[in-house]
């Protein structure tokens, strides 16, 4: 774990705030790391989380003491802005001055978010008196970094910030308009991606793919064998599924009752070997039947070319006009 510690100038602060933006270093999940500027040391943690500082206590109730009166005094002898602000900005650098500046921020759980995107939401540096900083407006403004889920800012009195992450975990690629995001299983957007950065995750493809893929994917549990063939999915007016396999075979699955409807192409599957065909498509649409279509070559030698031969389900015994495949 690293720390932040007290410059001398604001010129320094301004150059080693600068560099720490511009560092941006990911950090593992799980462990303690800092956010350091030149001239810091590091931070120890005890047992039981706090961190340790050398230093006498009494010195410090006698500084607060003393600021408690600066303070007073300066409400009592002016009503005027100008002189409170003056009163209030010279008792915050006395108390800095004294130990009661943001000298450590420690951070847990940060594995995705950069130095430089936690720096500026944080909003916190050498010059920030710990007693008035605001850790929930702090808070806020982390929950608005892409990659954060949640997280806890608390102040570890006197000069300790500590940081706790709950990053969100990437669960799917979806593609829309063009463009490709890495996206949570609640279907939050957490940053633009490169399939092939992503390679192990599913493909979700349309309008309403991103917070519809956690709950296909719930779905097909069950149908492992299915899954692993499946290279995408494509959301079709924001209401229904079609799946796409390895082998170009595509499947056009309900509205809903999507378990019935795979549990009868699964039984089809193992009777009749139909997703070993050379099939272009096979339609799940209508609970009572499965209707398939050839693909191009095979339509054309076929006598019945261009026909979609339907199959009966477990839902129904007898289907019209059907054909054979």
């Amino acid at each position: 774990m690293q720390s932040v510690g007290p410059n001398r100038g604001r010129r320094q602060i301004r150059r080693s705030q600068d560099a720490l933006l511009a560092r941006s270093i990911a950090v593992p999940a799980r462990k303690f790391s800092g956010l350091s500027l030149p001239g810091f040391g590091l931070a120890k943690r005890a047992p039981g989380g706090a961190a340790l500082h050398r230093g006498s206590g009494a010195w410090r109730l006698v500084t607060v003491l003393l600021l408690a009166g600066v303070a007073a005094y300066g409400f009592w002898v002016s009503g005027e802005d100008g002189l409170y602000g003056q009163t209030q900005r010279g008792a915050e650098a006395l108390a800095i001055a004294a130990g009661f500046g943001v000298k450590r921020i420690t951070v847990e759980g940060q594995q995705h978010v950069t130095d430089a995107e936690l720096t500026k939401a944080l909003g916190a540096g050498p010059g920030t008196l710990m007693l008035s900083f605001d850790t929930d407006a702090a808070k806020e403004r982390l929950e608005k970094v892409p990659w954060v889920k949640h997280t806890q800012v608390m102040r570890l009195l006197p000069s300790t910030l500590q940081v706790v992450i709950e990053e969100r975990v990437p669960f799917a690629v979806w593609q829309s308009g063009g463009k490709t995001y890495v996206v949570d299983a609640e279907g939050a957007v957490i940053a633009p991606a490169v399939r092939e950065a992503y390679a192990g995750l599913p493909l979700v493809v349309g309008e309403g793919a991103a917070q519809a893929a956690s709950a296909l994917y719930d779905a097909l549990k069950p149908y492992g064998d299915l899954r692993e063939k499946m290279i995408a999915a494509s959301r079709v007016g924001d209401r229904r599924w079609t799946l796409k396999l390895a082998s170009g075979l595509e499947i056009m699955l309900p509205d809903d009752n999507i378990d019935e409807a795979l549990t009868s192409l699964i039984k089809l599957d193992e009777e009749r070997g139909l997703l070993k065909r050379d099939i272009a498509a096979i339609d799940l649409r209508l609970l009572d039947r499965v209707t398939v279509r050839l693909r191009e070559e095979a339509d054309a030698t076929s006598p019945d070319a261009g026909a979609a031969p339907e199959i009966p389900t477990s839902s129904t015994k007898t289907v019209p006009g059907k054909g054979k495949t």
